[in-house]
């Protein structure tokens, strides 16, 4: 593992010698109190430049890091016609850089980054974090409508994976368990955040679900995951079941929410008169 301390001095100096470079600020793990660092964190430097063809139109630039063996490239349509532009990039001992490049222009919008940290200001043209922590990333409080219309959602699309299991559609069965898993995710996120007064921060894609789950709730969840066996995922079908409504029968209590029980029962019944068959058997 590389000093991240070291690296991130080498992306200032890097930085401060390039004239193009006016202000680079970082975002990601190494800016938030609150994430443990390990062998795997990586840095997330964004660079303001005045010019984004110098880095954007070749990579020779990154020979000064290391030795590049994958790289990502993405951009995408910012304030004023303006673009940022990524270049995720992975060296060949194994350290990763995600470097970002906007036009100076895009500075002055750097609050609506969730959380940065100013490391380089020529010319003082980023403006001062609103926060230094990650409250930007605190689970929201769902209205009702929020609620409910993601429990029903769950019940309406667990017909897609019964049906297609009978038809062996395996590749659009673990799309549809896809599906379920965002859905899941997000009632997730809502029962951690009601226990912590919707004041945590779960994690991009739930990364952090499991600091937060005690056992049980944990193992209800991993209950949900199946391999490629038909009955092994309707099995977890059920068992996302059992999850959706021991956590949203939680979450309609404390929030004072109604909870879907007739959709509930009705999918489950419509879906055990689809896969009981399976059940019984070895398929």
């Amino acid at each position: 593992m590389r000093d991240l301390q070291v690296e991130l001095e080498k992306i200032i100096d890097f930085a401060r010698n390039s004239d193009n470079i006016r202000a680079v600020v970082f975002q990601g793990s190494y800016v938030n109190p609150n994430v443990t660092l390990d062998e795997f964190s990586d840095l997330d430097p964004l660079f303001y430049v005045r010019n984004v063809e110098e880095f954007v139109e070749n990579d020779v630039w990154k020979r000064c890091f290391g030795n590049p063996i994958s790289e990502f490239n993405d951009e995408g349509e910012s304030y004023e016609g303006e673009k940022w532009y990524t270049r995720l990039t992975i060296f060949s001992d194994g350290f990763k850089i995600d470097f970002g490049f906007q036009s100076t222009k895009l500075a002055k919008y750097a609050n609506e980054m969730p959380l940065y940290k100013v490391y380089l200001d020529k010319d003082g043209i980023v403006p001062k974090p609103e926060t230094e922590d990650e409250r930007k990333f605190f689970v929201v409080k769902p209205s009702e409508r929020e609620f409910l219309d993601r429990i029903n959602e769950f019940y309406y699309d667990t017909s897609y994976i019964a049906k297609a299991l009978i038809r062996n559609e395996i590749f659009f069965v673990k799309y549809m368990e896809s599906v379920l898993q965002k859905k899941i995710r997000i009632l997730l996120e809502w029962y951690i955040g009601l226990q912590y007064d919707f004041q945590v921060n779960t994690g991009i894609k739930g990364r952090y679900f499991r600091r937060y789950l005690n056992d049980a709730d944990w193992n209800l969840l991993m209950k949900t995951y199946a391999d490629g066996n038909n009955r092994n995922i309707a099995v977890a079908l059920f068992a996302s079941y059992d999850l959706v409504g021991h956590i949203g029968r939680h979450l309609a209590k404390e929030l004072g929410y109604s909870f879907p029980n007739r959709h509930e029962s009705d999918m489950l019944v419509y879906c055990h008169q689809i896969l009981d068959k399976l059940l019984e058997g070895n398929s």
